[in-house]
């Protein structure tokens, strides 16, 4: 779906800004310079603050990159249910450090909470979401979806 497609499915109100730039990002896999333009100029907004906005979320993408992404929830709930040993799994199976973008094929990192704090913890996989995951778990995630 085009650009524009997307942009007049949607009301150029406040409340419409995120929906605007997911779906951008599922069709494009980033929000780069040229599609933050025109949705501040959809939304009659600063290109600033179209960045800056969509840069605050950690779903959307907005630098280009080939990179399968994987987020690890750190909220309280996530936390408790030892996330961190979820995380530490991941970076030894993988070699690879939460945070440290210098990994040519993966990128590990934590996240906000999505929100399923009974679920958790929480990975996500690109757009892949899986729930109550435990460190003995972590191999079949990386060998089925990385």
């Amino acid at each position: 779906m085009s650009l524009q497609k997307i942009l007049l499915k949607h009301e150029p109100k406040p409340e419409n800004l995120l929906k605007v730039l997911k779906e951008i990002q599922k069709e494009n896999k980033y929000i780069g310079k040229k599609e933050c333009e025109k949705v501040a100029e959809y939304f009659s907004l600063p290109l600033a603050r179209v960045f800056s906005f969509a840069s605050f979320f950690d779903e959307v993408e907005t630098r280009k990159g080939g990179k399968k992404i994987i987020k690890v929830c750190s909220g309280g709930p996530c936390l408790m249910e030892d996330s961190r040993e979820v995380v530490r799994q991941i970076e030894l199976h993988l070699r690879i450090e939460a945070g440290n973008d210098a990994h040519p094929k993966y990128k590990l990192e934590f996240i906000s909470c999505r929100g399923l704090c009974d679920q958790g913890p929480v990975v996500m996989v690109d757009d892949q979401v899986f729930e109550r995951v435990r460190p003995e778990d972590v191999d079949d995630i990386i060998r089925n979806y990385l």
